[in-house]
Formats: structure tokens, C-alpha cells, sequence
């Protein structure tokens, strides 16, 4: 009852997501990827850049929650957003591999609730949960000593319900604030269809989908424009955005299924539409590639793409 529609737009300042696959405030987007592929450094560009978009959209505050992390993960992540001056509005809450089980699996609760008491404060917040496989695994440990009953995968048969209350705290309040939630799942060899990242999947409103292969091959973000998801999409862009975003992931997902059978076909046998649009395509798979810590405006990725509006 105290929930309403979820239609601001949360900036990342990477193109692939706030023009493709957007974010809302209130959202909860599941970033998922085999170890490697640059989960964590989407979540801390999305932090990075709240400082930025500060300005236009009002503060927000963040909210990093480590599950299980070496304290030389964590040190790193720190000196990060220290250089960025990004500590100045977000919370770091810290469970490192040392730390007795029950403290791991309870920390993620600890953030979530330090976020509602800013979202009851009229607040908007963003938390990143780095990451949920972790915190199941070592809730899986807790239950096996404690003689539940195990499940598929040795997972307790409350593993669901002990994630979604977690993450079903993301909304958008009426009072005007806002908890958006980034939860990061690690994979297996790709596999988006195991246990937990379906668990997952079904309570978040979309997910963002990081390749191995297309980091091999330099693409970064490496992200799986395929199979990515925001159910949210156009509801949370602005018109010119989202008409833009359109346009760009149509052409964007032809060309990635026309290169799939096309890789290795001889060039001077296609026809000249055919050529074009894998020319296209191309192009803005270049376009979407970009470094890290490097955000792009609204207007930058209006500029960047502009031509291909058509």
C-alpha cells in the first residue's frame, strides 16, 4: 500500500544500460556473469557516477554491502571510490571471508535495513549486494549444521523466501524515496540456469547478463545484449532516450543473430543490405564499448548514437 509506480530513471553512465537495457529508482536489477567478466565494476561505475548526476536528479545515497570478500577485494573497492570521491555519500557494510558464518549471512540485512531508514527519510538509495551466491552458500552451511532438511542442490527449501524478503525491500516509496537494489550473482561456465540465479531472476525486475567470450574479445561492459533483460525498459526513460534505445537495440540484436551465421561466410558473396547492416552493427558494438570509471552523460549518448535513431 505504501509502494508506488517505479518511473525515475537511476543513471549508470554506461550506454549499454541507460540506453538499452535502463534502471529506475525503485528497481531491482540483477547483474550476473561468470567470475571475471566486470560484475563489480558495473555496480561501482553506477556509484561513481551518482556523484556526477548529482547535480540534476539530487543526492543519493549508496550503499555497498560485501558478502564473504577478501579484505584485499575490499581494500581495493575503497581506494577506488576514496580516489572518486564517491565515500562521501556511500556506506561500505563489510562481512570479509574471516568473519564467522552467521555475521556473513546476516550483513546483507544490516544494509538493507540501514536503506530504509533513509527511504523512510524521504531518500533515495542505491544497494549493491556483492554477491547473493556467496550469501547462499554460506546460508546452505548454517542450515546442514542445523539439520534442516536439504533441498535441490543442498539448498534449504526457505533458500527462496531467505532472498526474496532481502530484495522484495526495493521500491519505490510514496513518500518520494526510493530503494533501488543491484544484487551480483557469480556463475558457472556461463550457466544462467542454475539454482540460485533462477531464484534470483524471478524475484528481480530484469538482469544484466555479462559474457565471458565477449570480454575475451575486448567488449567491455561485456555484456550479453541477448539475453539482458529490463522488464521496466521504456517506463523509466525519458522520450527522446527511449525512442533512441529503440531503435539502436533493434538494429543491435539483428546484427548479433546475423553474426552468428555470417562469421565465417566469404564476404564478396553477400548482398549489399546484408554488408550494411553488419557494418552498422559493428559500429555500434564499438560505440558501446567504454573504460571504466568513465561515464557518459544523457547528452553524450544521444550524441554517440544519434545516426542510428532511424
Amino acid at each position: 500500500m505504501d509502494r508506488t509506480a517505479v518511473c525515475r530513471p537511476l543513471l549508470t553512465g554506461i550506454a549499454g544500460i541507460d540506453l538499452i537495457y535502463p534502471i529506475g529508482k525503485g528497481q531491482r536489477q540483477l547483474i550476473i556473469g561468470d567470475k571475471k567478466t566486470g560484475k563489480t565494476q558495473i555496480a561501482l561505475d553506477t556509484i561513481v557516477n551518482q556523484g556526477q548526476v548529482a547535480k540534476e536528479t539530487g543526492e543519493m545515497i549508496c550503499i555497498y554491502i560485501a558478502v564473504g570478500k577478501t579484505k584485499k577485494e575490499i581494500k581495493t573497492i575503497y581506494n577506488e571510490l576514496l580516489k572518486r570521491n564517491a565515500l562521501s555519500y556511500t556506506i561500505m557494510v563489510v562481512a570479509t571471508n574471516d568473519d564467522k558464518t552467521p555475521v556473513i549471512s546476516l550483513i546483507p540485512y544490516v544494509g538493507m535495513s540501514i536503506a530504509e531508514e533513509y527511504m523512510n527519510r524521504q531518500k533515495d538509495v542505491l544497494v549493491v549486494i556483492d554477491d547473493l551466491k556467496r550469501h547462499a552458500e554460506v546460508y546452505r552451511e548454517i542450515s546442514l549444521i542445523s539439520n534442516k532438511t536439504p533441498g535441490r542442490e543442498a539448498y534449504p527449501s526457505d533458500i527462496f523466501y531467505t532472498h526474496s524478503r532481502l530484495l522484495e525491500k526495493g521500491c519505490q516509496h510514496k513518500n518520494g524515496g526510493s530503494i533501488t537494489v543491484l544484487p551480483i550473482v557469480e556463475t558457472k561456465g556461463g550457466d544462467i540456469t542454475d539454482y540460485i540465479s533462477t531464484n534470483i531472476i524471478s524475484i528481480t525486475d530484469g538482469q544484466i547478463v555479462l559474457s565471458n567470450k565477449a570480454f575475451l574479445k575486448g567488449q567491455k561492459p561485456a555484456i550479453d545484449y541477448g539475453i539482458s533483460v529490463s522488464r521496466l525498459g521504456g517506463a523509466v526513460q525519458k522520450k527522446k532516450i527511449k525512442k533512441l534505445g529503440a531503435a539502436v537495440r533493434l538494429k543491435l540484436l539483428n546484427y548479433l543473430e546475423t553474426k552468428d551465421v555470417y562469421e565465417l561466410a566469404n564476404t564478396d558473396e553477400m548482398s549489399e543490405d546484408l554488408k550494411e547492416k553488419l557494418k552498422e552493427g559493428k559500429k555500434i558494438e564499438m560505440l558501446l564499448r567504454q573504460e571504466k570509471f568513465e561515464p557518459f552523460t544523457s547528452e553524450e549518448i544521444l550524441d554517440r548514437f544519434e545516426n542510428f535513431g532511424n
